[in-house]
């Protein structure tokens, strides 16, 4: 079923009007407030509150004078595959011959892939990539011993998974963690089987060497959007048709649990802020849009919390063609500056040029400024590098709020957006209003 399109509270409408008038500074206030409400409650993909930030954007970028909104009114829907769930029927195990009893002796993660699945069964202690060395796990199933410790948050789950992956491993099954499941929204390879089993169920499966399974796994569809924009340059200007992309995520995590009890996830640093911060660069591009040397396509993204989805998807199905794209700019948390003022800047190995062109930067805040040459990160900028693409991301340092509910207006830094908006000017100066091309530099091994 598709979304509607919601149309916006009074009280929201007056709150767009109200922003016209104020500084940079309040202005990213407004728009971190008004994304990072209780009424938005965390812009979780396939909400209310996603489809009420998704319109807000929406309404700004249109009421800034020389944007235009592409594809359907602004707004670019697609689905994706959200969440992961055991099927009530079909998930099976067999040590040897005998059946294992699913939620008592055994358990697939949702991050196991769908299928059928046999072979042979071989332990591989606690499935660290030394434990591989001199041996040959290619086709087989390794049984992998946890710390009860590991659960939390998984991370020793995904390591010793990426380790027997490593190592041409047809699965694993993972000992000393209890049989239930942390969420999931993708496999961890297709073809590949996870399960979790007891220790018990370990051993007998171990003395048979051999077992067989069947992974079903249910998949759900989600509905979102991104909103995107244009502005031209002069013709005379900019005679090839080049094309800047800047861009943010503004969704986040929605009502989640936490400590026991259902809460907000406000979202006000992610991405509120690099949202808030993507909007006033398109109205300081919109105040000198006479000047503009190439044309300004500005994209909200949906579902980054997804992994990336919006920003992967718009890449794939372009509302425009990406032949002419020079260069894109991403912001992700850009509300959290530390006394220190540090920032973060990714993607300088995206071109051949980059370094050169930041260390040029006017830097009036004396920032301190933390260059990442790693072509790809874990935002949006990695889905247009991968397209062929000079992409970058500005960010502030994490922090302990982030991905909880106590990531709030109240706690963000606007004095620090507005040092990161105004370094981020220094950049658009360079790449938007002046016919500057940046050479593709592909990722080194």
């Amino acid at each position: 079923m598709k979304k509607q399109i919601i149309l916006l509270p009074a009280t929201l409408l007056l709150a767009l009007g109200a922003v016209q008038g104020q500084d940079v500074k309040e202005r990213l206030k407004a728009h971190v407030y008004t994304l990072a409400s209780d009424e938005f409650a965390g812009r979780k993909p396939n909400t209310h509150g996603d489809t009420l930030a998704a319109n807000y954007i929406r309404e700004q970028l249109k009421a800034m004078p020389g944007f235009k909104l592409l594809a359907k009114d602004g707004l670019q829907e697609f689905s994706y595959q959200a969440y992961r769930n055991l099927a009530a029927e079909g998930n099976t195990l067999k040590a040897g011959k005998r059946a294992l009893t699913l939620g008592r002796d055994f358990l697939p993660s949702v991050t196991s892939a769908n299928g059928s699945f046999s072979g042979e069964v071989v332990d591989m202690g606690e499935g660290k990539p030394r434990d591989y060395a001199g041996k040959d796990v290619k086709g087989k199933f390794v049984v992998v011993h946890l710390t009860p410790r590991s659960y939390a948050d998984g991370s020793e789950q995904r390591s010793r998974e990426t380790a027997a992956l490593q190592n041409g491993a047809k699965g694993i099954l993972l000992v000393g963690q209890p049989l239930s499941n942390l969420p999931a929204r993708w496999p961890t390879k297709d073809g590949f089987y996870v399960a979790k089993v007891t220790d018990k169920a370990a051993k007998e499966l171990l003395a048979k060497k051999q077992m067989e399974a069947n992974v079903a796994i249910d998949l759900s569809t989600e509905h979102t959007f991104n909103v995107v924009a244009k502005i031209e340059a002069p013709k005379a200007n900019n005679p090839e048709g080049d094309v800047l992309i800047l861009g943010a995520h503004y969704d986040h995590m929605g009502i989640e649990e936490y400590e026991g009890e259902p809460a907000i996830f406000h979202g006000a640093d992610d991405n509120a802020s690099g949202t808030a911060g993507i909007l006033e660069l398109a109205r300081y591009i919109s105040d000198r849009r006479d000047f503009l040397k190439k044309d300004v396509i500005v994209i909200l993204f949906g579902a980054e919390e997804r992994g990336l989805k919006g920003s992967r998807y718009y890449a794939a199905n372009p509302v425009e063609p990406l032949d002419n794209v020079k260069a894109m700019v991403n912001i992700d948390m850009m509300g959290r500056m530390p006394a220190e003022k540090t920032l973060g800047i990714r993607g300088l190995g995206s071109a051949y040029e980059a370094p050169a062109l930041f260390a040029s930067l006017p830097n009036n805040d004396n920032l301190e400024l933390v260059w990442e040459f790693r072509e790809k990160g874990p935002t949006d900028y990695s889905s247009f590098y991968d397209k062929g693409i000079p992409a970058f991301s500005f960010g502030t340092p994490h922090h302990v709020d982030y991905h909880k509910p106590t990531d709030t207006k109240e706690r963000v830094n606007y004095d620090g957006m507005v040092m990161v908006y105004d370094y981020a000017t220094n950049l658009i100066n360079r790449l938007a209003f002046e016919p500057l091309r940046l050479t593709y530099r592909p990722q080194q091994k």
